[in-house]
C-alpha cells in the first residue's frame, strides 16, 4: 500500500533549547510580538514557522467557536478513526502530561477540541482562555497557536509564550502535532501537550511528533487490515476485475495494471464510471467496497458553456458532471478544436489573451487531475470523442 505522506518528514524546531531560561526567552519575544501587532513588522529573529503563522493570522478578531454539548458528543462518537487511536495516545502522553503539569488536548481534523485531560489546576487555567472541549482552535479563530499552526503547517510545532497570537495565551507553551491519514492525506486529528511556558522543553516536541507518527502508522495498519478483510469477503469473479475500497485503494485485481490507488472522475458510484488510465468501467457496490469491470459502452465528453462552464462525461446513457473554471473551459475548448493536440506553448499562443506557457502547463496539470486521464500528454489531447454545446 502506498502512502500519501512522504517518507521524509519536515524538519521541526523546538521553541527553546534544553536548559534555556523560559522567562528570559519570553522577555526576548515580547518586543517581537509588539512590533508585529503594532507595526505589522515581522523581524528576522522570529522563528520561520511562527513568522509564517503571524503572516496568516494577522488582525484576526474572531472568538473561539464552540460546539453545543450535543454537537460535541456527536463528533466524539462519530470519529471512529480517532476513537481507535485514543488508547494509544493516552498511554503515550497522558502520564507525561501530568508529570510535566501539562494537559493533553486532542482535536478532530477541523480543529474542534474533543478531549482535554490532565491536572485540574491546568484545566482551570485553560478554561479561562476558552481552551475547552467543543472550542475550535484554528488560526482563523484565535491566531497563532499550537493546534491551528500545526494544522496549517501539517507538521509538529511548538508555540512558546509571546509567539502566540493573543496576549492571554502568552503564559502558555503548546506543543502540537497533526495526525494525517496515510490513505486520504486528510487531517484526522491533532494531539497537544499544553501548560505553563515555564514547562517548555524540546523533548516534548519530539514526544508529541513521535506519537502522531505512531498514530499514522496505526491508521495505515488498520487500513491494510481492512483491505485484507475486503479481499477475503468478496468472491473473485470471472474475467478481469478490480476490487477497491471506499478510498479507491486496490484490494485485489486481475487483468489490470493498476497502482495502489485508482482515480475516478466524479467518485465511486454504482453504474458506469471513468477510471484514470483504465477507461470506462462498470462499478458494482459490494460489502466494504466496489467491484469494477470493463465497460464496452461508448464514451463521449460534452462541453457546455452556459449557464456555467462544465463538462459532462457520458458513458452510454449515464452521465458524470464536472464543474469547470474559465481557464479549464478554455483549455478543453482549444483541445476540442485541435484533435491531434497542442503542447503548452501551442495552447498559450491560441489563448484569447496573453498567457505564459508555464501558467498553461500548471492549469492543464490541475485539469488532468480533475478529469482522470481524459487528457493525454505530449501533446495534450483528448482521448475520447468530444462535442461542444452552447
Amino acid at each position: 500500500m502506498s502512502s500519501v505522506r512522504p517518507s521524509t518528514f519536515p524538519k521541526i524546531q523546538a521553541a527553546l533549547d534544553a536548559g534555556a531560561d523560559p522567562l528570559g526567552r519570553a522577555r526576548e519575544l515580547l518586543p517581537l510580538h509588539r512590533r508585529w501587532t503594532q507595526d505589522s513588522q515581522i523581524l528576522e529573529s522570529v522563528r520561520p514557522v511562527i513568522a509564517r503563522s503571524w503572516e496568516r493570522a494577522h488582525e484576526l478578531k474572531n472568538q473561539p467557536r464552540a460546539l453545543t454539548a450535543q454537537d460535541l458528543r456527536a463528533r466524539q462518537q462519530e470519529n471512529r478513526e480517532l476513537a481507535a487511536l485514543m488508547p494509544m495516545v493516552e498511554e503515550r502522553l497522558l502520564s507525561v502530561a501530568g508529570q510535566a503539569e501539562n494537559q493533553l488536548v486532542v482535536t478532530d481534523g477541523e480543529g474542534y477540541v474533543l478531549s482535554v485531560l490532565g491536572p485540574m489546576a491546568v484545566r482551570r487555567q485553560s478554561d479561562g482562555i476558552g481552551f475547552i472541549a467543543g472550542a475550535r482552535w484554528l488560526e482563523s479563530d484565535v491566531g497563532t497557536n499550537g493546534i491551528g499552526t500545526a494544522m496549517a503547517e501539517r507538521s509538529a510545532v511548538q508555540v512558546f509564550g509571546p509567539e502566540h497570537g493573543r496576549e492571554e495565551q502568552h503564559t502558555w507553551v503548546c506543543t502540537s502535532a497533526p495526525i494525517i491519514s496515510p490513505v486520504t492525506g486528510k487531517l484526522v486529528a491533532t494531539v497537544t501537550l499544553a501548560g505553563s511556558f515555564r514547562t517548555a522543553h524540546p523533548h516534548t516536541l519530539a514526544l508529541v511528533a513521535g506519537t502522531a507518527r505512531e498514530a499514522e502508522s496505526e491508521l495505515a495498519w488498520q487500513h491494510q487490515l481492512g483491505l485484507n478483510q475486503l479481499r477475503n469477503a468478496v468472491s473473485q469473479p470471472e474475467g478481469d476485475y478490480l476490487l477497491v475500497d471506499e478510498h479507491q485503494m486496490v484490494a485485489a485485481s486481475r487483468g489490470f495494471s493498476a497502482s495502489a490507488r485508482i482515480s475516478v472522475v466524479g467518485g465511486l458510484r454504482a453504474g458506469r464510471i471513468w477510471v484514470n488510465g483504465l477507461g470506462a468501467m462498470a462499478a458494482e457496490q459490494v460489502p466494504g467496497g466496489w467491484l469494477l469491470r470493463r465497460s464496452a459502452e461508448q464514451t463521449l465528453l460534452e462541453l457546455i458553456e452556459r449557464p456555467l462552464p462544465h463538462a459532462v462525461l457520458w458513458i452510454g446513457a449515464e452521465r458524470t458532471e464536472v464543474p469547470l473554471s474559465a481557464a479549464h473551459w478554455r483549455i478543453l475548448q482549444l483541445l476540442a478544436d485541435n484533435g491531434p493536440g497542442l503542447d503548452a506553448q501551442g495552447l498559450a499562443q491560441a489563448w484569447s489573451q496573453p498567457v505564459s506557457a508555464v501558467t498553461v502547463r500548471a492549469e492543464v496539470s490541475r485539469l488532468r487531475a480533475k478529469l482522470g486521464g481524459l487528457i493525454a500528454a505530449r501533446p495534450y489531447r483528448l482521448v475520447v470523442p468530444v462535442v461542444v454545446s452552447g
